[in-house]
């Protein structure tokens, strides 16, 4: 079964950047069983709020300190050291 959890992270890059990061981690996150649901920008603009989905905690980890996933993200502007997961969540619905 899988899980769902919210996650945050500080940047520097522009919105539009990290959705061209996350287009190119595509192969790493189906590699590892992730799957992005929703990712919302901070009102200031420094901080990145996403739902995931992950088939296991080991995906999970396993992707966040995979080294080619660091250096893409280092690069594009990601503040790696400032992720972290908020909450698992259960059922959601979109509108």
């Amino acid at each position: 079964m899988s899980m769902r959890f919210i996650a945050t992270f500080k940047k520097t890059c522009s919105f539009n950047d990290w959705l061209e990061l996350i287009d190119k981690l595509k192969p790493h996150l189906e590699k590892h069983g992730i799957r992005m649901i929703f990712a919302t920008e901070s009102e200031d603009g420094q901080s990145i709020y996403d739902i995931a989905e992950a088939k296991t905690m080991e995906g999970v980890e396993a992707f966040l300190s995979d080294p080619d996933v660091r250096k893409m993200r280092i690069d594009a502007g990601v503040d790696i050291d400032s992720h972290q997961v908020i909450s698992g969540i259960g059922d959601f619905q979109s509108f």
